[in-house]
């Protein structure tokens, strides 16, 4: 029997993942868009009282001096406190929406998780990172994946609808943000709020009406596809939870807390850095059309840039354009302040972590 010669001509190397380019690309992109941002919102020109014009950053310089330092702290800390309220009831709402779906953890891996995820999500576009992270902790864990991604599905769904709710409740008090226009705002965004938060829940609960417009609506061809997409994943989460419907309601009103305490957390923020004419409901209405805006933008680290400059157009008239600028720029901060635990947590679990316990069941089961 002959020897076959043997090919001995080490396996070519590994070409460079295509994905990966793309991601450090995306990342640079998103760094410079952030910086570029910043620079727009720094080196605008703004009309002050005596007819003149300052940039913005040379406004924040002038005014910086006036902030005193008792009153900056004592809100500071009354701003951090109003966003851990926040904070605890978005992790409840996660550890409430994966019992529904089978999937227990003690509480405390829930906190652990969500703080992690928080604190690498300060460096990724919109809420990747803390949605990434939860969903990967919870898959990995429970071994069920189908199900977390469900949880993670309809928490984004009722996320919205806590920022529209946030903003009906705060808009017949702050109404005066968008004078002499409040009427026509009023007119042209509460049916619209209404009828979102109205089709999310009947997207979850009896989807069949809405594929059934989207069927009969004349829309193109990819926006008709899209569309349908979308409710046929909502659905398809939503289904392990529609005999739950007080899950649901739990839940959807822990997004509001979620998005009002952030939204009013800006409030204390402006207080911190002087703005005494700041009205509550006129900075936390403000705050999340902001929120809004921040979370639909992909295009910044952590919404950077674009949360200074839209409430620098909203609130500039209102209580400066300085005190705009560094009251979002300071809610960040106060915010994260929280965060800085998920790293801590992070280096602290070793790659042999396991939660105590983790009990799944079935998720028709699970209440």
């Amino acid at each position: 029997m002959t020897d076959r010669p043997q090919n001995l001509e080490p396996p070519p190397a590994p070409k460079a993942q295509p994905s990966r380019l793309r991601s450090m690309a995306s990342l640079a992109l998103k760094a410079a868009l952030t910086i570029g941002a910043f620079y727009l919102l720094l080196t605008h020109e703004v009309k002050q009282a005596d007819g003149t014009h300052a940039s913005a950053i040379r406004i924040i310089i002038e005014y910086l001096p006036q902030i005193d330092g008792r009153t900056f702290w004592t809100f500071v800390l009354i701003a951090t406190s109003v966003k851990a309220v926040g904070i605890l009831s978005s992790m409840t709402r996660w550890h409430v929406l994966l019992r529904a779906q089978g999937i227990r953890f003690p509480f405390r891996h829930i906190v652990g998780s969500f703080l992690i995820g928080r604190f690498l999500g300060t460096f990724l576009p919109s809420t990747i990172g803390l949605d990434g992270y939860k969903l990967y902790d919870a898959a990995r864990f429970s071994k069920r994946t189908v199900e977390a991604t469900a949880a993670t599905v309809i928490e984004k769904v009722l996320g919205f609808m806590g920022i529209f709710l946030s903003f009906l409740v705060a808009f017949p008090l702050g109404a005066t943000l968008f004078a002499p226009h409040a009427g026509k705002v009023a007119a042209a965004t509460i049916p619209v709020s209404l009828a979102i938060i109205g089709t999310f829940f009947l997207l979850m609960i009896n989807p069949r009406p809405i594929q059934r417009i989207i069927e009969t609506v004349p829309l193109p061809g990819a926006g008709r596809g899209r569309l349908q997409s979308f409710v046929q994943r909502t659905s398809t989460a939503a289904s392990a939870f529609r005999r739950h419907t007080g899950v649901l309601f739990l839940a959807t009103f822990l997004s509001f807390i979620v998005h009002f305490t952030t939204a009013a957390m800006y409030f204390f923020t402006a207080l911190a850095i002087g703005a005494a004419q700041a009205e509550f409901w006129q900075v936390t209405l403000a705050s999340t059309v902001q929120i809004l805006a921040t979370v639909l933008s992909p295009f910044t680290i952590a919404g950077e840039g674009v949360r200074e400059i839209a409430q620098m157009y909203l609130l500039k008239n209102h209580i400066g354009v300085g005190e705009s600028i560094l009251s979002a720029a300071l809610g960040f901060w106060a915010a994260e302040a929280l965060t800085l635990l998920g790293g801590i947590i992070w280096w602290a679990r070793g790659s042999d972590y396991r939660p105590r316990y983790c009990i799944v069941e079935n998720a028709g089961e699970a209440g």
